[in-house]
């Protein structure tokens, strides 16, 4: 790794570190504010959720390379998304099939 991409990577690592400080304060800023939307705590849930968001988006596209491995995510997800499916089919599957149809007699 030569000096120039060793220098980009440090100045890249550092703008999110900034952007995550600058979401915290953020979260503290909003936590002080009076979200009104009546008779609820919605609108402060809401702001939360969001700036939350972003900085899950910040350190998981940035700091677990998910980014830079979308091919390699989207096999993974495609397989779990099977998985789940059959999972969620194994009771029908069941049913259909007569072994839970047993009578007494």
């Amino acid at each position: 790794m030569s000096n120039k991409d060793l220098t980009h990577q440090i100045v890249h690592y550092r703008n999110i570190f900034l952007f995550l400080l600058i979401g915290t304060a953020f979260t503290v800023l909003a936590s002080y504010v009076e979200f009104s939307v009546p008779g609820s705590i919605s609108g402060a849930i809401f702001v939360g959720l969001l700036i939350a968001s972003i900085k899950a988006y910040l350190v998981a596209a940035n700091f677990m390379h998910l980014k830079t491995e979308v091919k390699m995510i989207h096999w993974i997800l495609l397989l779990t998304v099977f998985f789940f499916a059959l999972l969620l089919f194994i009771p029908l599957l069941w049913d259909m099939n007569n072994m839970g149809n047993h009578s007494k007699y």
